[in-house]
């Protein structure tokens, strides 16, 4: 397997698309900085699914795409794809040529594609899991990142060991088996958690279910006794109503005569008290005018003494005003004189001020000059002085060379002893090599057969997972729905119960007794009662205010909650007492319920608990419910009750039409308890509904499972024959390697040591040279030192010189600013002068101004004074005949007064007749109505306690049924089923279910132990696995680091070590080295080359253990000076089966390049690749 290109389009600076044919060898990639050499390291990183933008050097992912130029507009789009050759199988898919394709769009969204198929970022990193090549191995070295390798934490340092050692895959799989186990955990907690709670509840249930029975069968022979009792109760019921109903006929003709004799004598005493009401009025009305006229009278008198003393006043005034315009005057004429002056000496302070100007400017000029020839000097010196300090490091450098060709030379001369041993081993081991080749190419072909047959298993379990998951997915969606669903009903569920709890919707009063728990308060009348779906608006209409009532136990319990409510001033109530209150039910003729429009008596078709029977009879006993109002019209003709329509119209007994539609949240409360049955309903149905699902979902997730396992199984059997597959293939690639290289091995060792006699001779003269080029720098340095003195000492003169015209430049500066100073001062001064003399002139304006209105004020109220006598006699004639009307109304109004008491005297009389027939007719009216609410019960207590009419009924009636032991018998069953209490009928049906869900769920804790057991062995054989195969290529890896690192340092020790042996799958790795000449430490405390080139060490041994198909080094060679590149760049052709791209600036690097490719930056912004064959002039 090897990479055989790139193609970038849109990627960084790449705008245009972009090929990169790689080839076997070395690849180099140069240009100059900033062209994006780099850029070309991130691509393969990206498009093998590098998640974080601070490894592609960004700092977020969207900064992959080009984002354009100042002649070229942005990309929306970035992608990448990259070829690999497959032909030895090594990549688990069936293809020689894998093509894998990463795009990213500006508006976030990414996608990935292996052979154009779209595919997830998972299934990318399981095709290159443990083949070494991941973004998270060893193969792909970032720019800077190569010290990282020894610099980061020892546990960081597992991820490479890891990717080395193969078992990424196995590590992968292991966590996944824990995430399953961990969630068979949960479902076997959720289990034992609703085994539990059945068990709690399935004795009872069993009781619950006996008792019900026996219910039954008890409740049908007390339906049967029940309507016959009240079957005979409603017959005498109805005789004594009809004796009721003549004696109010009778009363009522009585009543409407009294009523028109008092209606006449009603109409005279409004009339009289209306007259006498005008007449109070026009008194009234005319004694305002009188008091108007007596204060305008008093006003004028005032008005006239007033004027007078004004005239005195504005006299005096004006007098005074004359005298102070004078005064005003003399104080303008001294201020003018004080300006003068002023003016004058300002003339005299401008020409000291100019003299000083010009005296500051020369000296300021001649110390300019001088300052300009101390920078000369002291610029001289700095550049001696820094001639000097580089001559002297210049020096210093030199016979640091010296000394380093001495040492090379040393390791020179260990070398070529060192290859004489190597050349004598070399022909012991060829015979050796020649058999390992033949049996490892035996093996090999046994494992491709293996392969093979599992591949074809694998598809047909992977269509099987495919088809049994498609199917979970569509139960799942449907349960989402489904959870969707039922979350939003039991909140609404939860709203409309918290709002019942809460009594909102009700007045204050209604709260305050239900919230404070006081003694035989039953509940709101609107709560305890429940109203079919449709007839809500038809009860409130007929109920309304009475909605809000109390019902209560006792006519003490109403008491001490009024006196509550007064107490607290918390407002008023209507309560409702069960032991007095006795409602019943009209009686309607079959004419009426016979008609199609009616429906049925209100009391009859709310539901309430039996003990409030007699209260909702008082209610709504007397009130039928009827379709449209057409209906109520036409039936109120026929009974005398009151009619509602299901739209809240009424129409009562006498003919009277209510309508129209009023806002209150009444409706509200009638339709909760409706509702909250409702959502019970639907919320019962949906979970029945979701446990048949997840009972369906539960046998696909263990057929899934069965699936998953036998999928794991094979994978793993794969993964395993490829992985030894891979293991072979390279151990046979590398001894071939090794053999080929055995053949010519002499030869080379031949060259080597003529390249190292050679290497000899130029270190010593290279040492020779920089020797005598060190003592040249040191006595050019000597000669620079001695020009610096020099410089020095005609600094020091000329600064002094400097130093005089500073201080005379002060001086000169201090008298200038004293006469700027003196200039404005005077300036102020003389302003403020100027703005008194203004003030002045304008204070004399307005003493003028003022002379002048006093004048006019006089002519007006002289004018004025003349007509106020006229006024005063005219309003005092008026006010006498004031006097005189109001006199003549009041003995009028005396008059009528006698009148109308007289006539109130006969209304008492009148109205005193009329009530005492109307108390006789409201007590008849009253019997009448408790008869009629007595039969309302009876008939609304069959329709409530067994669901039958009154003439359903009376198909049961018994002829030869004996009343008195038949309500014995009654009460015996009645007082049977009070010890039965509450019987839930439904828990027969309740029972069977429960029992069949527990047989269910302990079947499922059944399965779900054996899963866990079985994912445990798992976990267990994935762990130990794991370790072995990590120990082993750690033991492996250690040796090979040992031995590269002395071969690249030249001599020295390097080791690694486990800081946990006891625990090596999280043991962290330490790295010791010591290079030759130095004490043996940890790498922290290395220097930056001597740390790179440990990492390049640790990286080829890593290499060497586990090699893979192909290498990135984003200049990782940038630390090292040029001997060490060169062994650097040696030591790659080691590597025969590896790819290796390498970012380089270094001619070194690029010298043992078989390939050049060149990136470049023809316009801002925007790179380009070109292809640079090694016989080529180029320039970078």
């Amino acid at each position: 397997m090897y990479f055989k290109r790139l193609e970038m389009h849109g990627f960084k600076s790449f705008a245009e698309p972009a090929v990169i044919e790689f080839h076997e060898g070395v690849t180099c990639i140069v240009g100059p900085n900033g062209s994006g050499k780099s850029n070309i390291s991130d691509a393969i990183r990206w498009v093998l699914g590098e998640q974080s933008p601070k490894m592609l050097r960004g700092g977020k992912m969207e900064e992959v795409i080009f984002s354009g130029t100042a002649s070229r507009k942005s990309r929306g789009m970035a992608e990448v794809t990259l070829v690999i050759d497959n032909t030895a199988g090594i990549l688990p898919i069936d293809y020689n040529e894998v093509a894998i394709t990463r795009r990213m769009y500006r508006s976030g969204e990414s996608e990935y594609l292996i052979n154009n198929n779209q595919c997830r970022l998972r299934d990318v990193r399981e095709l290159i899991m443990d083949t070494g090549i991941g973004v998270d191995g060893y193969s792909i070295i970032g720019q800077g990142k190569i010290s990282e390798i020894v610099s980061s934490k020892p546990e960081s340092r597992r991820e490479i060991f890891e990717e080395a050692a193969g078992v990424v895959m196995y590590k992968s799989k292991k966590a996944e088996s824990e995430r399953k186990l961990d969630s068979a955990r949960a479902n076997l907690e959720r289990v034992n958690d609703i085994i539990g709670e059945i068990e709690s509840r399935i004795d009872g249930l069993r009781d619950d279910s006996v008792k019900a029975e026996e219910y039954l069968k008890l409740k049908e022979r007390f339906k049967e006794l029940e309507i016959n009792i009240t079957l005979k109760n409603i017959e005498k019921l109805e005789d004594v109503s009809q004796t009721v109903r003549e004696d109010i006929s009778r009363l009522g003709a009585e009543i409407e005569k009294l009523s028109q004799e008092k209606r006449i004598l009603d109409e005279k005493t409004a009339q009289s008290r209306q007259k006498n009401e005008n007449l109070e009025q026009l008194s009234n009305e005319a004694r305002d005018k009188l008091v108007a006229g007596i204060e305008e009278i008093s006003a004028l008198t005032n008005k006239s003494q007033m004027k007078a003393e004004r005239l005195s006043s504005l006299e005096r005034d004006a007098e005074r005003v004359e005298g102070e315009i004078q005064e005003l005057r003399q104080k303008r004429d001294r201020e003018a004189e004080n300006a003068e002056r002023l003016s004058d000496q300002g003339k005299e302070i401008e020409d000291r001020l100019s003299a000083a100007e010009e005296d500051l400017k020369e000296k300021i000029e001649n110390a300019a000059a001088i300052n300009s020839k101390l920078s000369e000097i002291l610029a001289g010196i700095d550049d001696n002085r820094n001639k000097m300090y580089e001559l002297y490091n210049m020096g210093s450098s030199k016979n640091s060379e010296a000394k380093s060709m001495e040492s090379y030379r040393a390791s020179l001369m260990k070398r070529k002893e060192q290859i004489g041993q190597e050349s004598k081993k070399l022909s012991e081991d060829r015979k050796t090599w020649e058999e390992e080749i033949r049996t490892q190419e035996e093996k090999s072909g046994r494992i491709r057969e293996n392969l093979s047959d599992l591949k074809k298993a694998a598809e047909e379990n992977r269509k099987k997972l495919l088809k049994l998951t498609e199917e979970k997915n569509k139960i799942e969606k449907e349960l989402s729905h489904i959870n969707i669903k039922m979350s939003q009903l039991n909140a609404r569920k939860k709203t409309i119960e918290e709002m019942e709890n809460n009594y909102e919707g009700y007045n204050g009063a209604v709260r305050f007794v239900m919230k404070s728990g006081l003694r035989g308060i039953e509940g709101v009348a609107a709560e305890l009662m429940e109203v079919p779906g449709g007839f809500e608006v038809a009860i409130e209409t007929a109920m309304g205010a009475s909605m809000q009532n109390i019902i209560c136990q006792k006519d003490s319990d109403a008491k001490e909650a009024i006196k509550a409510l007064k107490d607290n001033r918390a407002g008023r109530l209507t309560f409702l007492p069960m032991a007095s209150i006795r409602g019943n039910k009209a009686a309607l003729p079959p004419s009426v319920t016979s008609s199609g429009g009616y429906i049925g008596l209100a009391c009859d078709i709310v539901k309430y608990s039996d003990k409030y029977d007699g209260v909702f009879k008082y209610l709504l006993g007397r009130v039928a419910i009827v379709r449209t109002m057409q209906d109520a019209i036409d039936l109120s003709k026929k009974a005398g009750l009151r009619f509602v329509t299901v739209e809240g119209e009424i129409v009562n007994g006498q003919g009277a039409i209510t309508g129209g539609k009023y806002k209150n949240a009444t409706a509200n409360l009638l339709e909760r308890k409706s509702e909250i049955g409702r959502l019970t309903d639907q919320i019962r149905e949906i979970s029945q509904k979701s446990n048949e699902l997840e009972r369906e979902r539960g046998a696909l997730e263990s057929n899934i499972s069965a699936a998953r396992e036998e999928k794991e199984e094979l994978e793993a059997r794969e993964k395993s024959l490829q992985m030894e597959s891979f293991d072979t293939d390279a151990q046979l690639k590398t001894l071939k390697a090794g053999f080929i290289e055995m053949s010519g091995s002499d030869q080379r060792y031949n060259q080597q040591l003529l390249s190292i006699d050679k290497d000899l001779r130029e270190a010593q003269e290279t040492a020779q040279r920089l020797t005598a080029e060190a003592e040249e720098c040191q006595k050019a340095g000597e000669d620079a030192a001695a020009e610096i003195t020099k410089l020095m000492e005609e600094h020091d003169t000329l600064k002094e010189t400097a130093d005089k015209a500073a201080d005379d430049i002060t001086a000169t500066r201090i008298e200038k600013n004293k006469h700027d100073s003196d200039k404005e001062n005077l300036m102020k001064l003389l302003n403020r002068v100027k703005d008194s003399m203004n003030e002045i002139e304008q204070q004399i304006e307005a003493k003028s101004l003022m002379l002048n209105q006093f004048s006019e004020e006089k002519k007006s109220i002289l004018l004025g004074s003349e007509d106020v006598e006229e006024r005063v006699k005219a309003k005092t004639q008026e006010k006498l005949m004031l006097e005189e009307y109001i006199a003549r109304v009041t003995e009028e109004r005396g008059r009528l007064s006698a009148e109308i008491e007289e006539m109130a005297e006969n209304q008492a009389k009148a109205a005193e007749t009329l009530n005492s027939y109307q108390d006789q007719k409201y007590s008849q009216e009253i019997r009448a109505a408790k008869n009629e609410t007595q039969l309302d019960t009876l008939k609304e207590k069959l329709w409530e306690d067994f669901e039958i009419s009154y003439l359903q009924a009376i198909e049961f009636k018994k002829e030869d049924f004996a009343m008195s032991p038949a309500q014995k018998e009654s009460r015996e069953i009645r007082n049977r089923l009070r010890e039965l209490g509450d019987v839930n009928v439904g828990a027969i049906a309740e029972y069977a279910q429960v029992s069949e869900r527990y047989q269910f769920l302990m079947e499922q804790r059944s399965d779900i132990t054996g899963a866990m057991d079985q994912l445990k062995a798992i976990v267990d054989d994935m762990e130990r696995t794991i370790k072995t195969r990590f120990k082993d290529n750690f033991d492996k890896v250690v040796i090979n680091f040992e031995e590269i690192f002395r071969q690249l340092f030249g001599g020295g020790h390097a080791e690694l070590r486990l800081d946990n042996e006891e625990d090596p799958l999280e043991a962290g790795i330490e790295i010791v080295a010591q290079p030759p000449g130095k004490k043996l430490q940890n790498i922290n405390l290395m220097s930056g080359g001597e740390k790179t080139m440990t990492a390049i060490a640790l990286m080829f041994a890593v290499l060497k253990t586990r090699p893979t198909p192909f290498c990135i080094l984003d200049e990782v060679e940038a630390a090292l000076d040029d001997n060490n590149i060169d062994r650097f760049s040696k030591y790659l052709r080691n590597f025969h089966d590896i790819q290796f791209a390498i970012v380089t600036h270094q001619k070194a690097t690029m010298e043992h390049a078989d390939v050049l490719y060149g990136v470049t930056m023809p316009e801002h912004g925007i790179s380009k690749v070109l292809s640079l064959r090694l016989g080529d002039d180029f320039d970078l």
